[in-house]
């Protein structure tokens, strides 16, 4: 053009830059900008659009801000020449490509990079700094594209920001971060969310529900398998006071944590109350009963759980059959125990070695070692052969019963069919042994187990570790309004304290 006398104007860089950004070569673009000034030539607002479309291109979200900070102070001091108000309406839509681009880098961080949280959260506080307001909906289509465990942080963080905004909020993006929550073990973040819904809307609809109640019951799971059953009522206050209905499952996981920890009175308790709320208690709520019961040796109370239980027409399973032959061990009636296993063959229920394990565990908690040792051989004689458990209370048994050879025996029995014995039975037969003054070459038992039982742990991402039965009683917040306040949590761990509830 220049060779034929035709000097290019504005518009030809304009669209020559246009096409180096389609092309992908954005160091292109950029000398063609820089040599824009060098011609005369004064930048129109194109221009700079097509700049920013450059670092979008590019996936830089902190040049685009630099860049966009820059046109903001020139425009301030009055070095952009046109009308004022065209270069108002412009710098809104300089603003929300500027957001666009930093939208584009953060989701491109949340596929694939190695530190999405870290470099979101760098970009989040860049748009801070430059004055760049994103709408409600970027807020929400970025929150979709968090479903990584590690990306709860950003979520809560988007959450937080649009809560400020103007409170409104979309149910789905809800869902979804409560979903997230759970994923990453969070669940009471994930509570938290469900109480902003009916406190501050919107109304939750029945997948808010679904999802909550499936946080809970994880929480009522936990409680269960560590019997912490004040920790499962409080579980179930809560829910009710929510206006989330618990039904059997919830109910009798709490049943069951009272039967792990034997509190007899509690069990009655939680039971009476299923009843009041109207629920209709089953097979497994009346062997949680039952075993509370027989724990506590109210064996005549249990019996009648047991006849009621029959009486309403519901069918026991293996589980209330074990627990009715514990409850006749204990009152030492073995003919009973004859009749019931009986009974279970009857109901094409053949007993295991549970059932075997839950006779020999009564006869060592009543210290009739004898009699563990006899159930024991009925269990060979019918084909059931025993596991790790049994071997370590047999033991137990045998040294109560003053056998410290025949224990010996049973734990190198045990150890041979490949059984990992804890610790303490090691030490049982060492000690009996020693005791007993038997002439037993000791140095046969090998090396001292180093098995170690795990904790069941629930962690605070929040706070410090704590065990299940620490519930917190309260939740509150993510943190102040700003970024930096999420740099007070801890990014790798696990649930939230706070408000209350």
């Amino acid at each position: 053009m220049e060779s034929q006398g035709v000097p290019p104007n504005i518009v030809t860089f304009n669209t020559i830059m246009s096409i180096y950004v389609e092309q992908g070569k954005i160091d292109e673009v950029f000398k063609v900008f820089a040599g824009i000034e060098g011609r005369g030539l004064v930048p129109t607002a194109v221009t700079y659009s097509t700049v920013i479309s450059a670092y979008k291109k590019a996936g830089d979200a902190f040049a685009a801000l630099q860049f966009f900070t820059h046109l903001r102070e020139m425009y301030n001091k009055g070095k952009l020449l046109g009308n004022s108000e065209d270069w108002e309406q412009e710098f809104v839509k300089f603003e929300k490509l500027t957001v666009r681009v930093c939208y584009m880098a953060m989701r491109r961080s949340l596929v694939g990079s190695e530190n999405p949280v870290g470099e979101v959260l760098k970009v989040l506080l860049g748009m801070d700094e430059a004055g760049v307001k994103p709408d409600r909906s970027d807020y929400e289509r970025l929150m979709w594209a968090c479903t990584g465990e590690e990306h709860y942080t950003i979520a809560k963080e988007l959450y937080q920001r649009i809560r400020e905004c103007d409170g409104m909020i979309a149910l789905s993006v809800c869902n979804h971060l409560i979903w997230l929550m759970g994923k990453a073990k969070k669940w009471w973040a994930a509570l938290e969310i469900y109480e902003d819904l009916l406190d501050k809307g919107p109304k939750p609809n029945n997948l808010s529900y679904e999802l909550i109640m499936s946080h809970f019951n994880i929480l009522l799971n936990a409680a269960k398998k560590r019997g912490i059953w004040r920790w499962g009522v409080r579980l179930l206050d809560k829910m009710q006071e929510k206006g989330l209905q618990p039904g059997s499952r919830e109910w009798n996981a709490v049943l069951l944590a009272c039967s792990r920890a034997a509190e007899t009175s509690a069990a009655v308790d939680i039971f009476k109350r299923m009843i009041d709320q109207g629920l209709t208690p089953d097979v497994v709520s009346y062997g949680a009963l039952m075993s509370a019961l027989e724990k506590g040796k109210l064996y005549d109370e249990a019996l009648r759980v047991w006849e009621h239980m029959c009486k309403v027409g519901i069918k026991p399973n293996l589980h209330a059959y074990t627990i009715l032959v514990s409850i006749y061990i204990g009152k030492g009636n073995h003919d009973r125990v004859d009749s019931v296993l009986r009974d279970m063959l009857s109901a094409k229920i053949e007993p295991t070695v549970v059932t075997f394990n839950a006779i020999i565990s009564v006869c060592v908690r009543n210290n009739k070692g004898g009699a563990a040792f006899e159930w024991f051989h009925r269990m060979k004689m019918l084909n059931i052969e025993p596991n790790e458990i049994t071997y370590q209370m047999l033991i137990e048994a045998l040294v109560q019963d003053g056998k410290p050879r025949i224990a010996y025996e049973m734990y190198m029995k045990a150890c041979n069919q490949g059984f990992e014995l804890p610790a303490k039975s090691y030490d049982t037969v060492m000690e009996a042994c020693q005791d007993y003054g038997s002439l037993i070459d000791l140095n046969t038992l090998g090396p001292r187990p180093v098995k170690k039982v795990e904790h069941i742990k629930i962690v605070n991402n929040f706070s410090n570790s704590y065990y299940v039965e620490d519930l917190p009683s309260s939740t509150k917040h993510f943190g102040g309004t700003s970024i930096s306040s999420l740099y007070r949590y801890k990014i790798e761990s696990n649930i939230i304290t706070g408000r209350e509830w």
